[in-house]
């Protein structure tokens, strides 16, 4: 009986967090005009390959160049970037924290925790005044450098390099390695689950932007698929459409991470 209970609670779970995707997925097939007259469907409509092609051939802007295509590249360039950066930024400054002796380290550390207070939404004005000195305007790099201070990534490393054991350390600096070599042949190996888990979080977080790309860029090329969702009509067929593909790259991506993104979270 335990176990059904179990179960059941785990059913209901799973129910709850695929609900909406679910919703959303059936929608997609719905004329725009049901959705706006009946709401949300959870029945398949007959209108799937019409909403799609729509959202395939779609086409905006002043030059027409705002595309599905386009939207989708702009956004894995964004993602992709953030996703790496941080995650290598993350890495290296863990392994300072760590394996180095420096001074008022562990303030530091909380510093680099108490930035999980200002998320980028809080700092918009001083970021974008410092992004417009920069010359980062309508650029990718202009929404991809702000995004990067992840605190998050920086705590998963160092609570991770605490555990290792200090033998590594002391039969690496027999063997003359250096802090580099030890970082390439060592670290980098162990942390490969932990990179993984970090790289799909970051990936999410760069993918999802909405706001920070609205205010650095008015250049029509550098239109997301987040941004083309209110684009092309948020209540829509083809806007839920769009939603659903919108979702496929970050799905597939923690599809292809998940064995290293459950093993760092279950690894003590």
């Amino acid at each position: 009986m335990r176990k059904i209970y179990s179960h059941l609670i785990l059913l209901a779970g799973l129910f709850f967090m695929m609900a909406p995707l679910f919703v959303i997925l059936m929608s997609s097939t719905h004329q725009t005009q049901t959705l706006q007259q009946v709401g949300l469907q959870w029945w398949p409509g007959d209108y799937g390959i019409e909403n799609y092609s729509r959202v395939i051939s779609f086409e905006r802007g002043y030059f027409d160049e705002i595309t599905p295509l386009l939207m989708l590249v702009n956004s894995l360039i964004i993602a992709i970037g953030v996703a790496s950066l941080t995650t290598m930024l993350s890495l290296l400054a863990a392994y300072a924290l760590v394996f180095f002796d420096i001074k008022f380290k562990n303030a530091i550390f909380w510093l680099i925790l108490a930035t999980l207070l200002f998320p980028l939404e809080s700092r918009f004005i001083a970021t974008y005044q410092i992004t417009v000195d920069l010359g980062l305007i309508n650029t990718h790099l202009g929404i991809i450098l702000p995004v990067l201070a992840a605190a998050l990534g920086t705590f998963f490393f160092r609570q991770y390099f605490l555990t290792l054991p200090k033998e590594l350390i002391e039969a690496a600096t027999l063997d003359g390695a250096g802090p580099l070599r030890f970082l390439r042949d060592i670290i980098l190996p162990l942390s490969l689950p932990r990179a993984g888990a970090i790289f799909v979080i970051a990936f999410m977080v760069g993918w999802n932007q909405y706001l920070w790309p609205l205010m650095i860029s008015t250049d029509d090329s550098l239109y997301t698929l987040v941004r083309g969702i209110r684009l092309i009509g948020q209540e829509s067929g083809p806007g839920m459409a769009l939603i659903v593909i919108t979702v496929l790259p970050p799905f597939v991506l923690l599809l292809i991470f998940q064995r290293w993104f459950f093993s760092s979270l279950a690894e003590r």
